[in-house]
């Protein structure tokens, strides 16, 4: 069991590793630029446990180096999701229709802008339970294999 506590936590590490990276490499390259929201709508998506999550989704419309872009991203990559539909309401709030918002591009995938100037939290959040879910599977492998000893030196 410990074994498959420390797989998993391995790569929940390497998962959040590999998404704070991304969102790294967005956050770097990024050019800002003014938007418009045409819209707000919280999405239901499916979570774990079959339970449901929300995000929301402020629709905006930008132009970048000649070319119109409709997003409806707030954070560089996975979306912010919400426990439920209230609070992904709320976070729209900030957005109003028919108002101007800075954007931001990644030159490279311009049709993939976001609102916040900032990481979601989610990347280092999985970082930090995958770290936490190793370090309980490599005690635990620890404790067997020094339990393992002890048996061994007993016979």
């Amino acid at each position: 069991m410990s074994l498959f506590v420390l797989l998993v936590g391995i790569g929940i590490v390497g998962l959040g590793a590999y998404s704070y990276t991304m969102e790294s490499a967005s956050l770097d390259d990024r050019v800002a630029v003014t938007a418009e929201i045409i819209g707000t709508s919280v999405q239901e998506v499916p979570g774990s446990r079959g339970r449901q999550k929300y995000i929301p989704r402020p629709t905006y419309q930008y132009d970048f180096r000649g070319t119109t872009y409709t997003s409806d991203s707030i954070f560089p990559g996975e979306q912010q999701r919400y426990d439920d539909s209230a609070t992904a309401a709320a976070r729209l709030s900030a957005y109003t229709v028919g108002e101007s918002v800075t954007a931001y591009v990644d030159p490279d995938a311009p049709g993939e802008a976001f609102l916040e100037d900032a990481r979601s939290g989610q990347s280092t959040g999985a970082f930090v339970v995958g770290l936490l879910l190793s370090l309980i599977g490599g005690v635990g492998l620890y404790q067997a294999r020094v339990e393992a000893r002890a048996r061994e030196q007993a016979s």
